[in-house]
């Protein structure tokens, strides 16, 4: 049995899809009891409902597994997702600690060495700090940008044929990875535990730049796409329209400029693993699923 944090997600609902397909059994853990979870039960897994800062029902949800995957659904919407990070991390790995589970594999990110300069990564760059505390074996996987994130971008492009990017400058690639690889990769990784701890680099097939996502769009809907630049000077108000708070706003800014300065970047002193799924391939699926 392997516990699963963020199983609503796009990477955790992965990793159970690797698992039960591996003819291993899956406890997901979910913040509701709702249809989704009554679909996950229908292909044989076990839901448990607990808050992730609730430690004593995370114990529960702990207790017997053979590996649990650890990964902080990041709470945007939070008046300080910083804080609300740290207080989920501590009560995941406490609880982790508490039911002995003896292997962890724990999503992190690229840039996530960094403490400063790179925005909501940082919120991984605690997890990784805290992380230390964890009596189990561990295994990082610091994950590239995420292929679906461009999901973001879809609606523009579908009525507009443009597709704003505050990567910059445009052409620049920079490491991408699709969460179905994501999620192939921790599954391995719980099915094939080391017993040192170990930190390991996930990119997908091959880096991309924001123009390569517009080529890409271009051939999936058959429609010129032109990829525009945002100016910077405006990203805030961008933010601030989706009705993040000033904390949210102002991490997701200083993200973008580590990505484009730099600052945002793998370390390349560990093990560097690839995907397999192509940038066109991913943005198809989130066209198939109406991400846009």
């Amino acid at each position: 049995m392997y516990a699963i944090t963020g199983a609503m997600g796009k990477t955790g609902s992965a990793v159970a899809a690797n698992l039960l397909a591996a003819g291993v059994s899956v406890r997901l853990i979910v913040r509701s009891d709702d249809s989704r979870a009554a679909l996950w039960r229908t292909r044989g897994a076990d839901v448990v409902v607990a808050e992730l800062t609730d430690r004593a029902r995370l114990i529960r949800a702990f207790e017997g597994v053979s590996g649990a995957y650890l990964m902080n659904p990041p709470n945007y919407m939070a008046s300080d997702m910083f804080a609300e990070a740290r207080k989920v991390h501590s009560s995941l790995i406490a609880a982790a600690n508490d039911a002995a589970v003896s292997h962890v594999v724990a999503l992190s990110s690229v840039g996530a060495h960094q403490r400063s300069g790179t925005g909501n990564i940082g919120t991984t760059w605690d997890f990784e700090q805290q992380l230390k505390g964890l009596k189990g074996r561990l295994t990082v996987l610091r994950a590239a940008n995420f292929m679906e994130n461009w999901a973001w971008s879809l609606k523009p492009v579908m009525a507009q044929g443009i597709l704003p990017t505050m990567f910059l400058p445009p052409n620049q690639p920079l490491p991408m990875v699709a969460a179905r690889d994501i999620g192939a990769a921790a599954a391995q990784l719980l099915l094939d535990p080391t017993d040192a701890r170990q930190m390991i680099e996930l990119h997908g097939p091959q880096d991309y730049s924001p123009e390569d996502a517009g080529r890409a769009l271009a051939d999936l809907l058959e429609k010129h796409v032109t990829v525009i630049a945002a100016e910077e000077a405006g990203w805030a108000d961008v933010f601030r329209g989706k009705g993040f708070p000033e904390t949210t706003v102002r991490a997701f800014c200083e993200m973008f400029c580590g990505f484009n300065d730099g600052t945002v970047r793998f370390e390349s002193t560990h093990e560097r693993r690839r995907g397999t799924t192509s940038l066109a391939a991913a943005l198809a699926a989130c066209l198939l699923h109406g991400s846009a």
